[in-house]
């Protein structure tokens, strides 16, 4: 599966078949996509202040979980399989700098 961003929709697409199978609703200037295939989930980071967080129920169908609101400027997302948790380093808090790594418990929706 992949994923493609045409703002202001991202589009899950089959490898396999070479065609779309989803077409979500999506935050404004993603920056990166990470899975994390233990809790089926796909999350991107989006310069414009949000983690989009998408669930994959099986391979042909996604629900978006939600738009969780971050600091601006985001630009880099990690995902640790083990824990399920997301790291996210920031670089401005209110639009002045900082330097810091934030980290996300995973919740179920």
């Amino acid at each position: 599966m992949l994923i493609f961003y045409s703002r202001p929709h991202a589009s899950a697409v089959s490898s396999h078949k070479n065609q779309p199978i989803a077409f979500l609703p999506m935050a404004n200037e993603p920056d990166v996509i990470r899975f994390d295939p233990g809790l089926d989930r796909i999350c991107a980071a989006c310069y414009s202040g949000a983690i989009w967080v998408l669930h994959q129920d099986d391979p042909n169908h996604y629900r978006k979980l939600e738009d969780f609101p971050v600091q601006h400027a985001v630009h880099r997302l990690a995902v640790d399989p083990s824990t399920h948790r997301l790291y996210k380093p920031e670089q401005e808090e209110d639009h002045k700098p900082v330097a810091r790594m934030v980290v996300y418990e995973a919740v179920n929706p």
